[in-house]
């Protein structure tokens, strides 16, 4: 079955009017956000846009933009961008099936591979996106196509021209384009053609690296504005060069070679590719040797110099997979090659279609919450501040002019510290947080004083489409005064444990402070942790000047109930501060202030200390096979609820479960799943129980072989514990 012609004419027109009709309507990933930014104004040292700094990209993204706001298109920042995605998609079409007929005269294999190509979840999707990649890949493929097979010498100048010209969209397009030129120079054997395609080369640079350094201040100011980021970039950024370990290495191969295509299709796909290879290089050694020479650099680079999360950076790899996929087919009977890349093109479009109409439709989670934020507060809803994660503030940056309230730019991993400082000095503010939902410092705030308004998502599997777009899901939190807050110095979850260690603060090296609302009322106080030393550790509460309490607490885990009588928070300023200090290393990972008649609870005996996993993006604690939980009686049934991860996947069988008060168990369960479950503990027998709620759970393991350091008995992972 051959592809007749006019079919890949058609596929083009169609590929460009899906994409065109598709356009989305809200910027998304901050790469995105910069480029926007820097057609607004072009200054590479405000990151506007990032560096290298995309000049022919921003350049051409000027002049769409410019055309579609004078010609009253909504949304002409976004779309201004994306436009050249979408017709750097269809443009690349052509150059693709030109480069693989090129390779070896196979255009039944040219094609179909296109197909593939053309069709891929990632491609289709990245060519609806306002970022330079498509535009990108498409300079790249034309340079290729030019290049190969037998090319003229007019054919190799221009290839080199748009090489040069190509690391103006995307600096990386260099790690394929010029080690293809050079093959194919070196096959000339003609130094005269050489040096013209070297010329032409630095005048397709000249043509976009003198406006770029006019325009960033010279060379020296460039430079530094470049040697900033790469240093930001290795500092702060998850490439392989410095992790590579076993579980890295694994993950960024996936990334790379297995969710461009999305999970199942992508092991298919490689799979297929890998016995392309090897029949390729048995078949066509020089072909194979090429493609190696041309495309391995870059693979090289991606995998240990970029964030492979970021999907979309693996996309210059896509044609020659497809193309060893489609090679591995070709031998088969004769309808075997195009039932192949049929199945794996309809397969791959009813993915991205659906995701891409969603993306359309809906446009992306951080820009979705603050048009929200804009529609409320004009509907009569109040709010003094708009706090925010570090993730979301390049977006809210963009999106001011909308927002209803002063944006506050907290920095990266302290922006519970601004929230301290405003409601110190005022204690009547109310918030709107946008959160990430991959954080966890919002526990630094009393949870009654937080509610989740909203929680917004992508609405598609990621990976494949939107993989390592940043920031990707937001939480909407609308935030009251709360009773208590907390300062540096703390320890009440993973994350916050760790910027505590960073910052060298918490006992003994500092108090650590929590800010407790004025009020006259009686408090009870929880607190709890763990001594991380030998012995024992004092450990001693001052309310600003005046020492309430100073107790010893044993090595490994404590709690402790303190009650301030009434009138200790009345009077002075809105927060009392309220130090805790330690002569001995004491991690402090609970706490609680609540008035009378408020539910609270704490981890007694039996619990682990709070955990975080970034790559299941979930927080918790374990449980052994005997737990207990202290709940205060507020004179009132309280309802308890235990949500966890299915006990399943540690055991052969559901353990049986048993929440007991004193001698009396009040509930049973059988988690064979993940589970939620709400509780009711009766006033009266929380009360004779003096708070004291037991678990029990029929299973344990230890996760240490024997003779190993963690000798724990875990038996259930909570992710969420709660009573209301």
């Amino acid at each position: 079955m051959t592809l007749p012609r006019s079919a890949g004419a058609a596929l083009v027109l169609i590929f460009l009017a899906a994409h065109l009709a598709l356009l989305p309507k809200t910027l998304e990933d901050l790469d995105a956000i910069n480029f926007a930014l820097g057609v607004r104004h072009f200054d590479v040292a405000e990151h506007q846009p990032h560096p290298p700094g995309y000049p022919v990209f921003i350049a051409l993204a000027k002049l769409s933009t410019a055309t579609l706001r004078a010609v009253g298109v909504d949304g002409a920042a976004p779309r201004g961008l994306a436009i050249w995605s979408a017709l750097a998609g269809a443009a690349a079409i052509p150059a693709v099936f030109l480069f693989f007929r090129r390779l070896e005269g196979r255009d039944d294999l040219a094609r179909w591979a296109t197909l593939v190509l053309a069709a891929s979840p990632l491609f289709w999707f990245t060519a609806l996106r306002p970022l330079s990649d498509m535009l990108g890949l498409a300079a790249v493929m034309w340079t290729l196509a030019l290049a190969a097979g037998q090319p003229s010498g007019r054919h190799l100048i221009g290839a080199a021209l748009l090489a040069g010209l190509a690391m103006g969209i995307r600096s990386q397009t260099a790690a394929i384009t010029f080690p293809f030129l050079a093959i194919a120079l070196l096959r000339r054997r003609d130094l005269r053609l050489a040096v013209g395609a070297a010329g032409a080369s630095a005048a397709g640079v000249f043509v976009w690296a003198v406006p770029l350094l006019v325009a960033s201040g010279g060379l020296a100011g460039y430079l530094h504005t470049l040697s900033y980021q790469a240093g930001a970039d290795f500092g702060g950024t998850h490439m392989l060069w410095v992790n590579h370990t076993a579980r890295a290495i694994a993950h960024a191969l996936m990334n790379t070679f297995i969710w461009p295509w999305d999970w199942w299709l992508g092991l298919a796909v490689c799979a297929l590719a890998a016995a392309g290879a090897l029949r390729l290089a048995w078949r066509a050694p020089l072909v194979a040797g090429a493609l190696l020479v041309t495309f391995a650099p870059y693979a090289v680079f991606h995998l240990l110099f970029q964030e492979t999360v970021t999907i979309r950076y693996a996309m210059p790899l896509l044609p020659v997979i497809a193309y060893a996929a489609m090679a591995a087919v070709e031998g088969l009977p004769a309808r075997a090659m195009p039932a192949a890349a049929l199945g794996i093109a309809v397969i791959s479009l009813m993915q991205a279609i659906p995701a891409s109409v969603h993306y359309a439709r809906e446009g992306a989670p951080v820009f979705r919450v603050f048009d929200d934020m804009a529609a409320t507060a004009h509907g009569g809803d109040r709010v003094d501040m708009i706090g925010m994660h570090a993730s979301a503030r390049r977006a809210a940056e963009w999106a001011t002019p909308i927002l209803p309230a002063r944006t506050v730019k907290a920095p990266h991993g302290h922006e519970w510290l601004t929230l301290v400082d405003l409601w110190k000095a005022e204690p009547a503010a109310r918030v709107w947080f946008v959160a990430d939902p991959e954080r966890s410092d919002l526990a630094l705030f009393d949870s009654r004083a937080r509610d989740l308004a909203r929680a917004y998502r992508w609405g598609f599997v990621e990976p494949p489409f939107v993989g390592g777009s940043r920031p990707a899901g937001v939480d909407w939190y609308h935030m009251q005064p709360p009773n208590w807050m907390l300062d540096r110095g703390w320890s009440v979850t993973a994350e916050v444990n760790g910027v505590s260690a960073r910052d060298q603060a918490g006992p003994p090296l500092t108090p650590a402070i929590a800010w407790l609302k004025r009020q006259p009322q009686e408090t009870t106080l929880v607190l709890g942790g763990r001594h991380l030393g030998a012995g024992t550790a004092p450990l001693t509460l001052k309310l600003g000047a005046t020492t309430i309490e100073t107790f010893s607490v044993p090595g490994g885990f404590f709690l402790r109930r303190v009650t301030l009588p009434a009138g200790a928070l009345d009077g002075g300023s809105a927060y009392v501060p309220l130090a805790v200090t330690s002569v001995g290393h004491v991690s402090l990972e609970q706490f609680d202030a609540q008035p009378p008649g408020v539910p609270m609870f704490g981890y007694d005996t039996g619990w682990g200390e709070p955990e975080f996993n970034l790559a299941e993006k979930q927080a918790w604690r374990w449980m052994s096979e005997k737990a207990t939980l202290w709940v205060r009686p507020v004179g009132r049934a309280v309802t308890l609820r235990l949500i966890g991860e299915s006990p399943l996947r540690y055991f052969d069988a559901a353990p049986r479960v048993r929440v007991l008060l004193g001698d009396r168990e009040i509930a049973t369960f059988d988690p064979a799943s993940d589970f939620d479950q709400a509780i009711t503990l009766p006033a009266d027998l929380l009360e004779r129980a003096n708070g004291q709620v037991v678990i029990e759970s029929s299973k344990f393991f230890v996760p240490g072989a024997a003779g190993a350091a963690d000798q724990r008995h875990l038996s259930l992972r909570l992710y969420r514990v709660g009573v209301d």
